[in-house]
């Protein structure tokens, strides 16, 4: 996992929420998930105040998911992020499985 900020100092303790939130991506199926990378950056926008924003990448089968999510807080970015990049994993994961069964003639 490679984990990099961009504008601000990141933290070990959002580090350690970052690993434990894009972690759990890796217990979605069998077969791993090959990389996940995560960017975090922190916007100081005059008209609309700090915006955070997560990009988040994971190679799955040879194929990359990516996502990416702004908030007001990091944390609930870094949550939004996560849910997107886990239901394309996910979505993923179920196709596979679907035409891995067709191909066998058990669908």
């Amino acid at each position: 996992m490679i984990i990099s900020g961009k504008d601000f100092k990141l933290t070990p303790s959002l580090k350690t929420y970052v690993e434990q939130k894009f972690g759990a991506l890796t217990r979605l199926s069998r077969e791993p998930v090959a990389e996940i990378k995560v960017m975090l950056d922190v916007d100081h926008n005059k008209k609309h105040g700090q915006v955070c924003r997560v990009e988040g990448s994971a190679i799955w089968r040879g194929r990359t998911y990516k996502a990416g999510e702004k908030a007001s807080e990091m944390h609930e970015a870094i949550d939004l992020c996560v849910e997107k990049l886990e239901r394309q994993l996910r979505d993923a994961k179920e196709r596979w499985m679907s035409k891995r069964a067709g191909h066998h003639g058990l669908a």
